[in-house]
Protein backbone atom coordinates (compact mmCIF):
# COMPACT_ATOMS: atom_id res chain seq x y z
CA UNK A 1 0.00 0.00 0.00
CA UNK A 2 1.25 3.40 -0.96
CA UNK A 3 2.18 5.61 1.71
CA UNK A 4 4.24 8.22 0.83
CA UNK A 5 4.99 10.06 -2.79
CA UNK A 6 7.75 12.11 -3.12
CA UNK A 7 8.16 14.65 -5.40
CA UNK A 8 10.86 16.30 -7.66
CA UNK A 9 10.13 20.02 -8.66
CA UNK A 10 11.95 21.26 -12.15
CA UNK A 11 10.24 19.89 -14.63
CA UNK A 12 8.03 17.52 -12.32
CA UNK A 13 5.85 20.22 -10.60
CA UNK A 14 6.68 23.51 -12.83
CA UNK A 15 7.61 24.40 -16.14
CA UNK A 16 10.46 25.58 -14.45
CA UNK A 17 13.82 24.20 -16.29
CA UNK A 18 14.22 27.05 -18.93
CA UNK A 19 13.03 29.80 -15.86
CA UNK A 20 16.32 28.10 -13.50
CA UNK A 21 18.50 28.12 -16.85
CA UNK A 22 17.66 31.81 -17.82
CA UNK A 23 18.54 32.85 -14.60
CA UNK A 24 21.87 30.93 -14.38
CA UNK A 25 22.66 32.89 -18.33
CA UNK A 26 21.90 36.44 -16.55
CA UNK A 27 24.73 35.43 -13.52
CA UNK A 28 27.22 33.92 -15.88
CA UNK A 29 27.28 36.68 -17.77
CA UNK A 30 27.08 39.00 -15.51
CA UNK A 31 30.38 37.57 -13.69
CA UNK A 32 32.16 35.55 -16.50
CA UNK A 33 31.06 36.84 -19.65
CA UNK A 34 32.67 35.42 -23.00
CA UNK A 35 33.70 32.14 -20.60
CA UNK A 36 30.12 31.83 -19.57
CA UNK A 37 29.26 27.86 -19.85
CA UNK A 38 26.27 26.62 -22.25
CA UNK A 39 23.01 25.90 -21.14
CA UNK A 40 23.51 22.08 -21.86
CA UNK A 41 26.48 22.51 -19.93
CA UNK A 42 24.67 23.89 -16.83
CA UNK A 43 21.49 21.37 -17.56
CA UNK A 44 23.97 18.67 -17.26
CA UNK A 45 25.03 19.67 -13.94
CA UNK A 46 21.29 19.85 -11.98
CA UNK A 47 22.82 17.34 -9.65
CA UNK A 48 24.37 20.11 -7.70
CA UNK A 49 21.99 22.36 -6.05
CA UNK A 50 22.30 26.32 -7.70
CA UNK A 51 25.33 27.48 -5.42
CA UNK A 52 27.26 24.19 -6.24
CA UNK A 53 26.51 24.58 -9.94
CA UNK A 54 27.63 28.27 -9.54
CA UNK A 55 30.83 27.77 -8.12
CA UNK A 56 31.83 24.42 -10.48
CA UNK A 57 31.89 26.78 -12.92
CA UNK A 58 33.08 29.95 -11.54
CA UNK A 59 35.97 28.11 -9.63
CA UNK A 60 35.67 29.34 -6.46
CA UNK A 61 32.53 30.31 -4.30
CA UNK A 62 31.47 34.42 -5.18
CA UNK A 63 28.97 35.51 -2.71
CA UNK A 64 27.68 37.94 -4.44
CA UNK A 65 26.68 36.02 -7.78
CA UNK A 66 24.83 33.64 -5.55
CA UNK A 67 23.20 36.26 -3.36
CA UNK A 68 22.20 37.56 -7.19
CA UNK A 69 20.93 34.12 -8.21
CA UNK A 70 18.31 34.32 -5.48
CA UNK A 71 17.42 37.62 -6.24
CA UNK A 72 17.05 37.39 -9.89
CA UNK A 73 14.88 33.61 -9.34
CA UNK A 74 12.61 36.02 -6.73
CA UNK A 75 12.08 38.74 -9.28
CA UNK A 76 11.76 36.80 -12.24
CA UNK A 77 9.26 33.61 -10.92
CA UNK A 78 6.03 35.81 -12.09
CA UNK A 79 7.00 36.17 -15.17
CA UNK A 80 9.22 33.30 -16.22
CA UNK A 81 7.22 30.30 -13.77
CA UNK A 82 3.76 32.14 -13.19
CA UNK A 83 1.88 28.47 -12.73
CA UNK A 84 2.06 25.09 -12.30
CA UNK A 85 1.72 22.36 -14.96
CA UNK A 86 -2.03 21.92 -15.27
CA UNK A 87 -3.35 19.03 -13.25
CA UNK A 88 -0.54 19.54 -10.34
CA UNK A 89 -2.33 20.89 -7.86
CA UNK A 90 -5.51 18.29 -8.32
CA UNK A 91 -3.17 15.67 -8.32
CA UNK A 92 -1.28 16.85 -4.78
CA UNK A 93 -4.78 17.60 -3.48
CA UNK A 94 -5.68 13.70 -4.15
CA UNK A 95 -3.30 12.63 -3.10
CA UNK A 96 -3.61 14.20 0.05
CA UNK A 97 -7.35 12.37 0.10
CA UNK A 98 -5.91 9.74 0.34
CA UNK A 99 -4.09 9.93 3.20
CA UNK A 100 -0.80 9.42 0.99
CA UNK A 101 2.23 11.92 3.01
CA UNK A 102 3.99 14.02 0.07
CA UNK A 103 7.67 15.12 0.74
CA UNK A 104 9.21 17.29 -1.57
CA UNK A 105 12.90 15.75 -2.51
CA UNK A 106 14.55 18.16 -5.22
CA UNK A 107 18.03 19.16 -5.96
CA UNK A 108 17.12 22.54 -5.57
CA UNK A 109 18.98 24.56 -2.68
CA UNK A 110 16.57 25.49 -0.01
CA UNK A 111 16.80 29.01 -0.64
CA UNK A 112 15.09 29.12 -4.42
CA UNK A 113 12.83 26.15 -3.25
CA UNK A 114 11.04 28.33 -0.85
CA UNK A 115 10.53 31.08 -2.75
CA UNK A 116 9.01 28.55 -5.58
CA UNK A 117 6.81 26.57 -3.25
CA UNK A 118 5.52 30.02 -1.62
CA UNK A 119 4.84 31.85 -4.54
CA UNK A 120 3.23 28.86 -6.23
CA UNK A 121 1.48 28.30 -3.09
CA UNK A 122 2.21 24.36 -2.37
CA UNK A 123 4.01 24.83 0.52
CA UNK A 124 1.36 23.58 2.82
CA UNK A 125 0.82 19.90 0.33
CA UNK A 126 4.63 18.77 1.59
CA UNK A 127 5.06 17.61 5.48
CA UNK A 128 9.19 17.46 4.61
CA UNK A 129 11.38 18.85 2.26
CA UNK A 130 14.93 17.43 0.74
CA UNK A 131 16.98 19.75 -0.72
CA UNK A 132 19.90 19.65 -3.17
CA UNK A 133 23.80 19.98 -1.76
CA UNK A 134 26.35 22.20 -3.41
CA UNK A 135 28.93 18.94 -3.79
CA UNK A 136 26.91 16.48 -5.21
CA UNK A 137 22.80 15.62 -5.20
CA UNK A 138 22.15 12.25 -3.61
CA UNK A 139 18.79 11.90 -4.14
CA UNK A 140 19.40 7.86 -3.74
CA UNK A 141 20.25 8.22 -0.02
CA UNK A 142 17.74 10.63 0.56
CA UNK A 143 15.18 7.98 -0.73
CA UNK A 144 16.57 5.91 1.90
CA UNK A 145 17.11 8.11 4.28
CA UNK A 146 12.89 8.52 4.13
CA UNK A 147 12.19 5.01 4.22
CA UNK A 148 14.43 4.94 7.40
CA UNK A 149 12.88 7.73 9.25
CA UNK A 150 9.22 7.45 8.34
CA UNK A 151 9.41 3.18 8.68
CA UNK A 152 8.45 2.66 5.64
CA UNK A 153 8.72 -0.58 3.56
CA UNK A 154 10.08 0.30 -0.45
CA UNK A 155 7.06 -0.30 -2.22
CA UNK A 156 5.18 1.77 -0.14
CA UNK A 157 6.87 4.65 -1.06
CA UNK A 158 7.27 6.58 -5.45
CA UNK A 159 9.51 9.26 -6.41
CA UNK A 160 7.72 11.33 -9.54
CA UNK A 161 10.65 13.13 -10.82
CA UNK A 162 11.32 13.71 -14.61
CA UNK A 163 15.28 13.24 -14.98
CA UNK A 164 17.16 10.86 -16.23
CA UNK A 165 18.97 10.79 -13.18
CA UNK A 166 15.78 10.44 -11.15
CA UNK A 167 14.43 6.96 -12.02
CA UNK A 168 18.54 5.91 -11.86
CA UNK A 169 18.51 7.02 -8.41
CA UNK A 170 15.02 5.58 -7.55
CA UNK A 171 16.51 1.75 -8.95
CA UNK A 172 19.40 2.13 -6.87
CA UNK A 173 17.17 2.26 -3.82
CA UNK A 174 15.32 0.26 -4.78
CA UNK A 175 12.10 2.22 -4.99
CA UNK A 176 9.83 2.96 -7.80
CA UNK A 177 10.05 6.12 -10.05
CA UNK A 178 7.00 7.32 -11.89
CA UNK A 179 8.93 9.33 -14.71
CA UNK A 180 6.76 12.83 -15.47
CA UNK A 181 7.49 13.08 -19.28
CA UNK A 182 4.87 16.48 -19.34
CA UNK A 183 7.18 19.05 -20.23
CA UNK A 184 8.58 20.41 -22.97
CA UNK A 185 12.29 19.60 -21.81
CA UNK A 186 11.14 15.83 -20.79
CA UNK A 187 13.62 13.17 -22.56
CA UNK A 188 10.79 10.78 -23.18
CA UNK A 189 13.02 8.39 -25.45
CA UNK A 190 15.85 7.82 -22.81
CA UNK A 191 12.81 7.30 -19.79
CA UNK A 192 11.08 5.34 -21.79
CA UNK A 193 14.33 3.41 -21.90
CA UNK A 194 15.85 3.16 -18.47
CA UNK A 195 11.83 3.52 -16.75
CA UNK A 196 10.03 1.51 -19.41
CA UNK A 197 6.59 0.86 -18.10
CA UNK A 198 6.32 4.25 -15.83
CA UNK A 199 6.83 7.12 -17.97
CA UNK A 200 3.90 9.45 -17.73
CA UNK A 201 3.20 11.94 -20.44
CA UNK A 202 0.43 13.73 -18.84
CA UNK A 203 -0.55 14.70 -15.29
CA UNK A 204 -4.49 13.04 -16.05
CA UNK A 205 -2.10 9.84 -16.88
CA UNK A 206 -0.34 9.66 -13.93
CA UNK A 207 -3.24 10.90 -11.18
CA UNK A 208 -5.20 7.49 -13.25
CA UNK A 209 -2.03 5.25 -12.14
CA UNK A 210 -2.26 6.59 -8.42
CA UNK A 211 -5.48 5.87 -8.50
CA UNK A 212 -5.26 2.40 -9.47
CA UNK A 213 -2.05 1.67 -7.20
CA UNK A 214 -4.45 2.55 -4.20
CA UNK A 215 -6.95 0.68 -5.18
CA UNK A 216 -5.28 -2.35 -4.91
Amino acid sequence: MLKVAAFDFDGTLADSVDFCLAVFDKVFAKYMGENAPSREDIYQNFGMNEPGVLRYFMGRTVPEAEAEFIRLHRELHPQMCPALFAGIRELLLFLKEQHVELVLLTGRGCDTAAISLEYLGIKEFFSLCYFGAPEKNDKTGQLLHLCQTRQLKKEELVYVGDALSDAQASARAGIKCFSAAWAKSARIAELEKTNPGLVFKSVRDLQEHFAAELAK
